[in-house]
């Protein structure tokens, strides 16, 4: 028998309303926006009950005689029923309370205590006793509103579900949680929830729980903790689950479960078998938020909307209402009948094997219902009482990197380095598609009508890329020339699930597992099988990237890897590498760095880049290091590996951003997360990780300073070996006389002299290595290189290979000058002596490498008049300058353009003068009183100035 639907009434204003019945079963009690409570007969009540109790009223229980009123004043306000009188306040919270819900009442002993669960806005729970008092539990670590409660009828567990994403089952005993599970769309307020997620146990025995998850119900084992079954619409069904289910309540008996959702479909399964009854649809398709059963059992259930109406479902268990209780008396004296042939029975049972899942079981029937018979353990288990499979999380669904969720009427399709694809739906189900550059002299912006219901955009410097599920087609817009559009359409059996473009690549992913590449013009490149359904796709150049589930999920994780396919005219190569995510996490996006290196971020905030040179993954940001509040999250929109930094978008109490206004962009820096960070040691080596495998735009002077501090890090700790290390490790023949003489200096005389060996072992290793590396490293080419280009460079270079420390200009001729030191007579000369002061304070450990450091890229003077700035024969200030353009801004980082032209001048008169006079006059010294005053110079100046190379020293 299919389910009855009585005509909707008015009930409340419009906005939240709620449902609950007395005990009894006779009386429905509502309350709604309006601050009013209505008691009605029956659904066909003219004349209800009315009480105001406020200015709204947001929920409402009944429970011992005594109805529990969520009022705005943020209390629950108890009333004597009928009489309304109040009688007292049960709790305060400091925000709206969200739900108020009783423990189910069962044969309890004398000392359990029947609570009343209560829910609120201000992101806390409350266990409390029905005559008011302390609470017996707070849950308080939520991070976000809590939308629903549920007490089991034991009183051993409560689970809750907040605005943060998470379902939680607390344990009441030990007042800790036992089990969280992600099913919760994230909001940042009651009132903006259209899923209020409300789960219910199951009433008779408590050892189910029920919790709406998308558009299934999934039932949980209360022992376990595992999947016991998934319930969702059948295939006989006319009707489907057409969007996410909100709620779901057990019937009194426990032997039914009813579900509602957003759209204001109610649904009704039988726990028995999982099949489907039947669905009901809204006349008006609004969202139902709130359901009650009648006590009485006889399959009647009431249910309110958003709009505040009133509506009543009858024949729910599938058969007249009003024949129920008898036929459930019948079948009860049935079973004791037979129960009297027990033989009998059980041979018939033990003997009888059906495939059908909605056979009747006599066992289960005695066994669940009524608890006639236990299961003896040396009998094969039914296949429903068998031991379910260890659960595991759904794998995660086909996604768009930088876009937000398709059902919002203003979203953003896409948000890149390259501008943004935003997507505007009026009320009346028009939709337009606004494109924005962010370099307006790449393109201007462009308007459309989205006829085609595009879901999916994907932006790059050559072409815009929309496509849509249904009907499956790729429309692209190219952006070179005069802006042409071509599209494609699918095969029939196909429907598009990801799309991405790059400059000289479009790229499709299909439900069919079909990677379909395109030119930017609209020319069919390549058609690729993958490994499993897609995820997400990423591209950059002529590279795509393609996600997939390489197996099905586990428990907790989820198995994904990644294709990354490199074109090259007619040549195709791919490689698989795994895409490591956060234990119990999913992807949140994918894309590549502004050099191309493959970069993913999951929802819990850890940025990565695949390093192709060597093949490892690295984590480069920990977004919530930078986030303030807990349910704050960050919108990746670009990579930068020039500047180690992330342009990101701060969402707050959100996982995407709003369109209006238009968020502010942050720059979050790239710190690889070395151990103790926060020590100067650990600053140093993070810096050059992250320098040797990104494309960092630092200089080799820079890069050596880091090294030879952290080498004095070394020395001044008094670890040798690692200071040795170190310099084994780094292998630079510039930087080790530095670290030599540095290391004479602190009288570490055995370290200099094995600093002083180094050279000589490297040499005699790459001669006796150097076979058996080149290879090993041509065998790793060979097996792991994706690249095929041919142009200048050779064929196994990689694409996506990031370039390593970038050197800036240095004179080729540059060689290291060492200091002259001058022996002091009678005694051991004291090198970390000032001259010029008498200050008491410590010299820093590293103030012996500032100076050092100046020296290695200061070219030698193998004369006088062998000055690096010194102009050249017939160069005039505009060429001279030009050339040492570098040097002056590197030594005067102060200065501006003009005052660093002006600077420029005075250094060019000075040197052209000395060049002039030294031409002229020849040299007024000697050779020895010239090198005895450079040395004297040097030494009692611990610092040079920034501009010490390009001064001249006026001769006495």
């Amino acid at each position: 028998m299919k389910i009855d639907s009585k005509p909707l009434r008015y009930a409340h204003a419009e906005g939240h309303t709620d449902v609950c019945y007395s005990e009894d079963g006779q009386h429905i009690i509502t309350c709604g926006n309006d601050g009013d409570v209505r008691i009605w007969v029956d659904i066909e009540d003219d004349d209800p009950n009315s009480h105001c109790v406020g200015e709204s009223a947001l929920a409402v229980c009944y429970k011992d005689k005594r109805l529990y009123v969520a009022t705005d004043n943020h209390v629950v306000q108890a009333y004597t029923y009928p009489a309304f009188d109040k009688d007292g306040i049960v709790t305060r919270f400091t925000a709206p309370v969200t739900q108020i819900k009783s423990s189910s009442k069962i044969e309890v002993l004398f000392f359990d205590p029947i609570v009343l669960g209560c829910t609120s806005e201000n992101m806390e729970a409350k266990l409390c006793n029905l005559e008011g008092g302390a609470p017996l539990f707070v849950m308080t670590e939520h991070t976000g509103p809590v939308l629903s409660i549920a007490i089991c009828p034991h009183m051993k567990f409560a689970s809750t579900a907040c605005g943060d994403g998470k379902l939680r089952i607390w344990d009441i005993d030990t007042q800790k949680i036992v089990k969280e599970v992600s099913c919760v769309p994230k909001i940042n307020t009651f009132y903006a929830a259209k899923v209020l997620c409300r789960m219910d146990f199951e009433p008779t025995e408590g050892k189910y729980l029920a919790y709406p998850n998308n558009r299934e119900i999934i039932l949980l084992d209360c022992e376990t903790w595992g999947q016991r079954m998934t319930f969702t619409h059948n295939l006989a069904i006319m009707f489907k689950i057409k969007c996410a289910i909100s709620q779901c309540v057990f019937s009194p008996c426990g032997q039914y479960l009813a579900g509602s959702t957003v759209a204001g479909q109610v649904a009704v399964w039988e726990i028995g078998s999982g099949a489907c009854i039947d669905i009901t649809t809204h006349p008006t398709s609004h969202n139902v938020t709130a359901m009650a059963w009648n006590p009485k059992g006889n399959g009647v259930l009431a249910y309110v909307d958003a709009m505040g109406q009133l509506g009543m479902l009858v024949n729910c268990y599938g058969k007249d209402s009003s024949a129920a209780t008898a036929d459930n008396n019948e079948d009860v004296e049935m079973i004791e009948r037979v129960d009297d042939n027990d033989d009998i029975v059980d041979d018939l049972i033990e003997n009888y094997e059906s495939d059908d899942d909605n056979a009747i079981s006599l066992q289960k029937i005695k066994n669940e219902t009524l608890g006639l018979v236990e299961q003896d353990e040396s009998r094969p288990a039914s296949r429903r009482n068998a031991t379910p499979a260890p659960s595991t999380v759904p794998p995660q669904a086909p996604f768009q990197p930088s876009s937000t969720p398709a059902h919002l009427e203003h979203r953003y399709m896409c948000w890149n380095d390259i501008g943004i694809v935003r997507c505007h739906t009026a009320e009346n189900g028009e939709s337009t598609i606004d494109v924005e550059f962010h370099d307006t002299n790449l393109h201007h912006g462009i308007h459309l009508n989205n006829y085609l219901n595009h879901t999916m955009a994907s932006l790059s410097s050559t072409v815009v890329a929309l496509a849509c599920e249904t009907p499956s087609k790729l429309v692209c817009i190219s952006l070179v020339g005069s802006s042409k559009e071509w599209s494609a359409s699918m095969p029939d059996t196909e429907e598009i699930l990801c799309v991405a473009a790059a400059s000289h690549v479009v790229a499709v992913a299909t439900n069919a597992r079909l990677l379909r590449l395109f030119t930017p013009m609209g020319t069919q490149r390549q058609v690729i099988s993958l490994a499993g359904p897609v995820v997400c796709l990423g591209a950059f150049n002529t590279a795509v990237l393609a996600v997939y589930h390489s197996t099905d999920p586990g428990p907790s994780d989820q198995h994904l890897a990644m294709d990354i396919v490199a074109l090259n005219g007619r040549q195709v190569r791919s490689k698989t590498v795994p895409v490591p995510l956060t234990p119990a996490s999913k992807l949140a996006w994918l894309g590549t760095s502004d050099v191309g290196s493959p970069c993913a971020y999951d929802n819990t905030g850890m940025l990565r880049m695949y390093d192709v040179s060597s093949g490892v993954w690295m984590p480069l940001c920990d977004t919530n290091m930078h986030a303030r509040g807990a349910s704050d999250s960050w919108f990746i929109v670009s990579v930068s590996e020039a500047t180690q930094k992330v342009r990101a978008i701060l969402c707050r109490g959100a996982s995407f951003p709003a369109t209006a206004p238009k968020p502010i962009i942050a720059e979050l820096t790239i710190q690889i997360p070395l151990c103790e960070m926060d020590t100067e040691k650990s600053q140093y080596e993070e810096q050059l990780v992250r320098w040797a495998h990104t494309t960092s735009d630092v200089d080799v002077k820079t890069a050596r300073e880091t090294a030879l501090k952290l080498f004095a890090l070394a020395c001044r700790s008094e670890i040798e070996q690692r200071a040795l290390e170190l310099m084994e490790l780094l292998k630079d023949d510039r930087l080790l006389p530095l670290a030599a003489k540095y290391a004479s200096r602190l009288g570490r005389v055995h370290l200099a002299d094995k600093l002083g060996n180094l050279a000589e072992t490297w040499e005699k290793e790459a001669d006796r290595l150097n076979v058996a590396q080149t290879s090993h490293f041509q065998e790793l080419d060979t097996q792991e290189t994706y690249d095929v280009t041919n142009t200048e460079q050779d064929l196994n270079a990689s694409l996506i290979i990031p370039q390593k420390v970038k050197e800036k200009k240095v004179d080729a001729d540059t060689s290291l000058r060492p200091v002259p030191i001058k022996s002091s007579p009678g005694r051991a000369r004291n090198i970390f002596k000032k001259k010029s002061t008498n200050s008491s304070v410590a010299q820093s450990p590293l103030s012996l490498t500032e100076r050092t450091l100046v020296e290695v890229h200061k070219p030698t003077e193998n004369s006088e008049n062998d000055d690096p700035s010194a102009p050249l024969e017939g160069e005039t200030f505009v060429d001279w300058f030009t050339r040492n353009k570098s040097i002056l801004e590197r030594q005067n980082p102060e200065l501006g353009p003009s005052e660093l032209t002006r600077q420029g001048i005075k250094i060019f008169k000075t040197v052209q003068g000395k060049g002039a006079n030294n031409t002229e006059n020849g040299p007024k010294r000697k050779l020895d009183e010239d090198t005895n005053n450079t040395e004297t110079h040097v030494v009692n100046a611990p610092k040079q100035s920034k501009l010490s190379a390009f001064a001249f020293q006026k001769k006495s």
